[in-house]
């Protein structure tokens, strides 16, 4: 069943990626994902646009490992914050994520993190059996906690409003897709079943961005 179910997930993201360069040989016209946040314009022929990039980050997951960007080196990854008392948004909103999850978990350059914004009462062990409702592998999908500190500067690092509420981070419920060089390349509505989509169909892109035959990454 394990054999089945990589070559199941690999059929989603293999099949349209290679049925892409066939239609498009010899071409480099493929779409690329946009970079967002402020953009630093080179000033001569010989500088490139500098992109903003996602500040470090420093968590800790459901089996106490220590993430941040070190770790996250050579990942693409998807980012969300959420809390594990929260009883409506978050439970669905992490459901929502466990379906892309599910289908790009194979493959070792995806990861998922997860953020808490209820550091006081998100302990490890606490995240541990909440990561267990979503079948998270602790490998590939961190639910992670730190101070409140670090959570802010990681909701501000990923462009995202937060605030205080009932003692807990106010927080968005987005998806945010970071590729290897920490760029942020998208942000998605988690309640919206066209941005889920759109979050897969990006997903794609950006794998095929790296490995597309010529490109130099």
């Amino acid at each position: 069943m394990k054999r089945k179910g990589f070559w199941l997930a690999t059929g989603i993201i293999i099949i349209p990626v290679v049925l892409f360069y066939i239609f498009n040989a010899g071409s480099q016209n493929y779409e690329r994902l946009p970079y967002l946040g402020e953009k630093i314009p080179p000033t001569n022929a010989n500088e490139d646009t500098v992109f903003y990039t996602v500040p470090d980050f420093n968590v800790k997951d459901q089996v106490a490992k220590e993430i941040n960007q070190k770790h996250l080196n050579d990942h693409i990854y998807v980012a969300n914050f959420f809390f594990a008392s929260c009883t409506d948004v978050c439970p669905t909103m992490n459901r929502r994520l466990q379906t892309v999850y599910d289908k790009f978990k194979e493959f070792s350059e995806v990861q998922f993190v997860s953020f808490s914004v209820d550091p006081e009462n998100d302990s490890i062990p606490v995240l541990y059996n909440y990561a267990k409702k979503f079948s998270a592998d602790a490998k590939i999908w961190h639910f992670t906690t730190g101070s409140k500190d670090d959570i802010f500067k990681a909701g501000a690092g990923f462009l995202l409003p937060v605030s205080i509420e009932d003692k807990t981070i106010d927080h968005s419920q987005q998806f945010i897709l970071v590729d290897k060089a920490n760029h942020i390349r998208g942000v998605y509505d988690s309640g919206s079943d066209a941005e889920l989509k759109r979050l897969e169909g990006d997903l794609k892109l950006l794998l095929y961005e790296y490995h597309a035959p010529g490109t130099k990454r």
